[in-house]
């Protein structure tokens, strides 16, 4: 009889890819649809499933090939049944159970163990409580040594603000600043004070144009305290512009945007600056450009995509007006004639009766050219009051 190797035409060194895909050859060449229900193929097709199940199996592969090397082999197509295992039986009458001798409890050991157990953790308990007694002890004793102490540093400020020391006043009174306890609101109240005085002399020195003395109050509260009053720090930098500071002044301009007052005006001022006392003419363009970026903003945020239609004069800030100047100027200073029109059409629009417009128009006319246009904007210039050595019209 044929072996299973022969039925699927294969050899016994095949691996068993080749086992199986000569098992799936097989199954559909002998398979019973394909065949119509060929009995014989039927037959066939068991044998091929049977012989799959053996040889895809190492185990029952190689007691397969055992049998074919040494006994007749035969050819079933179901599997035998299982022997029964054989059932073993323990004799538990030979061999006896072990006695295990009955524990006695010692109560009394039992006892001494537990009151050590209940002392050790008493007295664990006990050192933990005085351990905290004691800090707290000692935190309380440093609290009111501290409050002590700034006591005496808050009085030796109040009799050093008597005395006109009012920068030492200031610099005791800022030790104090890491925390105000609820009891110790008067001193906070006395520090406030303080601060108000200081602003309010700044703020009237600088009303009276005394800027140099303004700006011993107002550098002295930017050094003690947060200073970020967006009035106070205005004030300061053109107390610093008006008295020929004009880096000191561009610094507390800097802070001003840093804190987030992105206004044109402080574009506005830091461009002047540039331009008139740094003698930096590019610089000062950029600032002006971010100026003109926000005064758009401002513009279309409150008034609308028409704001070119319904706005004048007095519905502007006077920095606008600069701003638009300046930047004009500015345009002329390096020969841009037709951007210097251009910046100075809005102004000319919004404040016709500015004759600084019509003579910036005359000189950009002129440069371009434009002897008849340079000559109109002239007279007009002197019909708004314009001073002025010059003369476009001849």
């Amino acid at each position: 009889m044929d072996s299973f190797y022969d039925l699927l035409g294969i050899s016994k060194e095949a691996s068993g890819k080749q086992i199986k895909a000569a098992y799936k050859r097989k199954a559909i060449q002998y398979h019973p649809d394909k065949n119509n229900g060929d009995p014989e193929m039927e037959e066939l097709f068991k044998k091929v499933n049977a012989a799959y199940q053996i040889l895809s199996d190492p185990y029952a592969k190689s007691t397969y090939d055992m049998r074919l090397e040494y006994g007749s082999v035969t050819f079933r197509t179901d599997k035998p049944p299982r022997a029964n295992p054989p059932t073993y039986h323990y004799d538990y009458a030979k061999r006896p159970y072990r006695v295990y001798p009955k524990q006695e409890i010692d109560w009394k050991e039992n006892w001494k163990a537990t009151l050590y157990a209940f002392a050790f953790t008493f007295v664990i308990a006990l050192l933990v409580v005085i351990t905290i007694g004691l800090r707290d002890a000692y935190n309380e004793k440093q609290f009111f040594e501290n409050l002590e102490n700034r006591k005496s540093i808050f009085y030796d400020a109040t009799e050093l603000k008597a005395e006109g020391q009012l920068e030492a006043a200031l610099s005791k009174l800022s030790t104090l600043n890491d925390f105000i306890l609820p009891y110790e609101k008067p001193m906070q109240d006395y520090q406030n004070s303080v601060f108000l005085s200081l602003t309010e002399k700044g703020n009237t020195l600088f009303n009276n144009a005394d800027y140099s003395e303004a700006l011993i109050y107002f550098d002295l509260l930017e050094k003690h305290t947060n200073l970020s009053e967006i009035e106070l720090l205005t004030r300061q930098a053109r107390a610093y512009r008006l008295t020929n500071q004009p880096e000191k002044a561009l610094k507390v301009l800097t802070k001003i945007l840093l804190i987030g007052h992105k206004t044109s005006a402080v574009y506005v001022e830091m461009a002047e600056i540039q331009n008139e006392m740094m003698n930096d003419p590019m610089t000062a363009l950029e600032l002006y450009e971010s100026a003109n970026d926000y005064a758009k903003k401002y513009y279309e945020i409150f008034y609308g995509k028409a704001y070119a239609i319904v706005l004048d004069g007095r519905d502007l800030p006077k920095s606008h007006y600069r701003l638009y100047l300046g930047l004009a100027k500015l345009y002329l200073t390096i020969d841009r004639p037709d951007k210097a029109l251009s910046a100075s059409k809005w102004n000319t629009r919004v404040w016709p009766d500015s004759s600084e417009n019509y003579l910036i128009n005359a000189r950009a006319y002129r440069l371009l050219g434009k002897s008849t246009l340079a000559c109109e904007n002239y007279n007009l210039a002197l019909a708004k009051g314009a001073i002025t050595t010059d003369d476009f019209c001849n």
